[in-house]
């Protein structure tokens, strides 16, 4: 049962008119409610409400229901099963009530009138169950996108559990007497923040597998690498990734046995890991080698050509790629909502009113990566820091576009890329409700032929602009 329909009745005939209440509830049962005077109140207090073991559901009832902005989004990051938009009349008697909630991944809603409602069916078919542990101090964005990086790595988050920072620190025995609590369906487990060694403890404790976040990111890069380029790069982060996790070490005997007359004791199982790592990472090196002189090769006979190049960066799902077929006027990479829809950088050569230019679409950027996974790209910084002109395409429909949009720039700076060289442009113009002063760029939608030109003749200033300083100097 998702909600009792009488309780819920008598709590909003308890409480004063033309007031907004919120419930939240933990297995159809009320474990809290709150009353707001106005709209501006509530959302200031779901602002700082976290995620919680102590509820699965949010139901607001109101005269006039209160807009959820990107509500999947919402529902993740406070680990919401169930989320119920209630409207009342002037005898405070519920009239319509739209529910959401997620079924094989995908957001589904339900409106009806109230006391007509009835349950969705249970869906009980699901590909990958997956538990997911989140820390308490974790922002709900972060836990949103952890989320959306499981599914795109083709699990389905079906039970969340919030712990503590305090669970982490008191180490293996408590973590082991969590799991208790996870169904023995669920044989993978994703752990939002934790060390790699207590994972693999975990991982050898209770016989699950257990994920990090880097698990997941690499588990799609796996997915979406088609070129040699990209291939490399998920073969570096993998072989960077099984060396530093190379933490479970085998005591005892050796493989094979010394005795009288032999040389001593053979090569341990340990040894033998090490030895095949090491083969590895040297293989996948003298490979990266040789493409980044086929990069440079290219790069050089870019410039040599005198046409400049234009670089397309940002956040992974903000608009890049989108952008950069509008602006070919061809679906030269594929679009999709999903992170890192490209993983190999694509390079197109077209005409800019006449003038020739290189445009590149790069990979996604995503925040705490670990250095194994971003050391593995490397090579597209490089193409990114010698392009004349980089776009950082910014979604700010997303919550917390302002710190993607810092770390995107600060991650460019750190590995090369002039900051006078980087514009801003914020994507999907027609999402956003307030539109705020902007010290340089602008917003733009990708499907306006008007936004598309206006950006080329951005290009086209700016490009002008800095061949005329070249040669003036």
């Amino acid at each position: 049962m998702i909600f009792d329909q009488n309780q819920i009745l008598k709590i909003i005939k308890d409480n004063p008119l033309n007031t907004i209440k919120l419930l939240l509830l933990s297995k159809g049962e009320v474990t809290q409610s709150r009353i707001f005077v106005s709209n501006w109140d509530l959302f200031d207090f779901l602002e700082k409400l976290k995620a919680s073991n102590d509820f699965d559901t949010m139901f607001i009832a109101a005269k006039t229901a209160p807009k959820i902005v990107e509500t999947r989004s919402f529902m993740d990051g406070k680990l919401l099963k169930y989320l119920g938009l209630i409207t009342y009349d002037e005898d405070k008697i519920p009239e319509n009530i739209t529910l959401f909630y997620k079924s094989a991944a995908k957001l589904q809603k339900i409106s009806a009138p109230f006391f007509l409602f009835k349950e969705p069916k249970k869906n009980e078919f699901c590909d990958n169950p997956t538990a997911a542990f989140f820390t308490s101090e974790s922002a709900s964005t972060s836990i949103a996108e952890n989320i959306k990086l499981a599914e795109d790595a083709g699990f389905s988050i079906t039970d969340t559990f919030v712990i503590s920072e305090q669970s982490l620190k008191n180490g293996i025995n408590r973590m082991t007497e969590l799991l208790k609590d996870v169904p023995l369906e669920h044989g993978v487990i994703v752990f939002s923040d934790s060390s790699a060694s207590l994972l693999a403890k975990l991982e050898e404790k209770t016989s699950r597998t257990i994920l990090s976040r880097d698990d997941l990111i690499i588990s799609i890069f796996n997915a979406r690498a088609e070129g040699t380029g990209g291939k490399l790069k998920l073969a570096s982060a993998v072989v960077a990734k099984e060396k530093a996790n190379f933490r479970k070490k085998i005591t005892g005997l050796s493989r094979i046995k010394g005795g009288i007359g032999l040389k001593g004791p053979g090569e341990t199982k340990e040894e033998e890991r090490k030895r095949i790592l090491k083969n590895k990472e040297k293989n996948v090196r003298k490979q990266l080698e040789n493409e980044f002189s086929r990069l440079d090769f290219q790069r050089k006979f870019r410039k040599r050509s005198q046409i400049a190049t234009v670089a397309v960066v940002g956040y992974t799902n903000a608009g890049k790629s989108t952008l950069f077929n509008a602006l070919l006027n061809e679906e030269a990479t594929k679009e999709s909502n999903k992170f890192f829809s490209s993983i190999d950088p694509k390079i197109r050569k077209f005409s800019l009113f006449g003038k020739p230019l290189f445009l590149l679409d790069t990979v996604g950027f995503i925040s705490n990566m670990s250095n194994d996974i971003t050391d593995a790209f490397n090579s597209t910084f490089s193409e990114i820091a010698a392009s004349d002109l980089i776009l950082h395409i910014i979604d700010s429909t997303e919550k917390g576009w302002e710190e993607r949009k810092r770390f995107v720039e600060n991650l460019l700076i750190e590995n090369g890329c002039d900051k006078h060289s980087i514009v801003p442009l914020f994507s999907k113009k027609g999402k956003i409700k307030i539109k705020r002063p902007l010290r340089s760029g602008f917003f733009y939608d990708a499907t306006d032929p008007e936004d598309i030109t206006k950006i080329k003749k951005f290009l086209y200033k700016k490009l002008t602009e800095k061949e005329e300083f070249q040669l003036s100097l």
